[in-house]
């Protein structure tokens, strides 16, 4: 028993020292959101739905598969030429 009221008071020290600039500076939380956070875009990270849009306009007007079977067109190498 004593080995459980020291761990729930350990954890409850480390939230609260954890969380002193949240609760009592009343300080925004870090923003974790890809595209959002302008430290992550200044470095040139994006989330995953935006690089998909830009491959997907890249390929606007190409057809699903040209045939050249690189990584992009990998699947082809099934149902394409064999």
């Amino acid at each position: 028993m004593k080995v459980f009221l020291a761990a729930i008071v350990f954890v409850g020290l480390a939230v609260l020292l954890l969380g002193v600039n949240i609760f009592f500076f009343h300080r925004p939380f870090p923003d974790g959101e890809i595209s959002t956070n302008p430290e992550m875009r200044k470095r040139g990270i994006k989330c995953a739905k935006q690089e998909e849009l830009e491959l997907l306009q890249e390929r606007k007007g190409k057809k699903v598969c040209d045939g050249n079977f690189s990584n992009a067109c990998g699947s082809c190498a099934l149902f394409g030429k064999e």
